[in-house]
């Protein structure tokens, strides 16, 4: 009876190490380092670590964004999750300036260093919307173009970093803006998930479809 017990215990054991061996296999079969098909204005890059760990790069033109953190295979599928949870960069209001030299609008970073390209979108009393983009020394509207500015809208468009309308409340007073960059380049890839045929890697986030060709395997 014991040794019957025994036999049962090795093969129940045999049979975890069997499962846990091909699960493996599974893994490893997805695991390497994956390039973009047809990428040559800009490189995008997936590299599926074995211990379930990945790295997202890309870089086209002025653009760089990266991601990390774990993915997990379900069947012949694996998902990703970006950890830690990326935190948007936002705009915040400083106070407002009476200078009368400065320009209208100033956008910084922290560092006080002032930001070029940013669009500005001026809402107007009683005409259209005036636009423009800042210099690093910020922006003014034409002479006469908006007497009477009542909102304001700002987009960082590298990142598409937009602000909600902000209501102007100092009329005749500049306004200031710091740009916190907090994870800007971060996406977030929670959800996204890919599949691997041979070779060739498809990645299905936020409705769109990425095609990537292993270049090593891990």
């Amino acid at each position: 009876m014991i040794a019957r017990f025994f036999r049962c215990v090795v093969a129940a054991c045999f049979l975890a190490v069997s499962a846990t061996a091909a699960l493996a296999q599974e893994d490893a079969r997805i695991a390497g380092e994956y390039r973009a098909v047809d990428s040559f204005e800009m490189f995008q890059g997936l590299l599926l670590r074995p211990d379930g760990t990945f790295a997202y790069a890309l870089s086209v033109g002025a653009l760089d964004q990266r991601s990390s953190g774990t993915w997990t295979r379900h069947g012949d599928s694996f998902e990703l999750v970006t950890t830690p949870k990326p935190v948007p960069p936002r705009f915040v209001q400083g106070d407002a300036s009476e200078d009368a030299d400065a320009p209208f609008v100033q956008i910084t970073w922290p560092n006080g260093r002032g930001i070029a390209g940013i669009d500005v979108v001026l809402g107007c009393r009683g005409r259209e919307p005036v636009g423009g983009y800042t210099q690093e020394d910020g922006w003014s509207p034409p002479s006469g173009d908006c007497a009477y500015p009542e909102w304001i809208e700002l987009v960082e468009p590298i990142h598409e970093t937009r602000s909600a309308r902000i209501a102007i409340t100092e009329p005749g007073k500049g306004l200031r803006f710091i740009l916190e960059p907090n994870s800007m380049g971060v996406i977030d890839l929670t959800g996204a998930r890919g599949t691997v045929t041979g070779d060739r890697l498809v990645l299905y986030f936020n409705g769109h479809t990425e095609d990537f060709v292993r270049i090593a395997p891990q």
